[in-house]
């Protein structure tokens, strides 16, 4: 948590208990509890995202604690509700695994990969995180639970084969 720090926002919704959550400039939210205590930088996350798709959501910290619980969207100011939509189809889109550039040898392993929306860094947990398909493509689960694609692990470069299979 940091000081309550005046900086410029693009998109500002209350909740009816008073936490506030802040977009900034850079595209990422800030978390902003009723007593003034901001969390920067924080994630937003279904709890059951297929089978309840409406709520409940979580608030997440970057270190991962649970900032706020919202029971279902609906319950939620009109302005809250679009922005943690907006926040949730982005987070839910499923980013295409293009290459692996580097898997660190930290636990958990530091994944740095090409994806068909830019570069990027997530953590995985274990082999179990990793699914592969009938189809020859696979699943990556971050620690987050964002869940990434490979169509199809053959066509990977080989230095991607060989980092992939390093976490097997």
């Amino acid at each position: 948590m940091t000081p309550d720090v005046p900086q410029e926002s693009m998109a500002v919704a209350t909740s009816l208990s008073g936490w506030r959550l802040e977009r900034r400039a850079h595209g990422r939210l800030d978390f902003v509890a009723a007593d003034g205590g901001r969390h920067e930088n924080v994630d937003v996350l279904r709890a059951f995202p297929v089978s309840a798709a409406s709520g409940p959501v979580a608030i997440v910290a970057a270190g991962g604690a649970e900032l706020a619980w919202i029971d279902a969207l609906g319950n939620e100011t009109a302005d809250l509700r679009r922005l943690l939509e907006r926040e949730l189809d982005q987070r839910e889109f499923l980013p295409l695994i293009e290459g692996i550039d580097a898997v660190s040898d930290s636990e958990p392993p530091e994944w740095t990969v090409r994806t068909d929306r830019g570069p990027h860094r997530f953590k995985v947990d274990s082999a179990d995180d990793i699914s592969f398909q009938a189809d020859g493509g696979a699943f990556v689960i971050d620690t987050y639970g964002v869940r990434y694609r490979i169509h199809n692990v053959d066509a990977l470069d080989g230095r991607s084969r060989r980092l992939l299979e390093k976490m097997l």
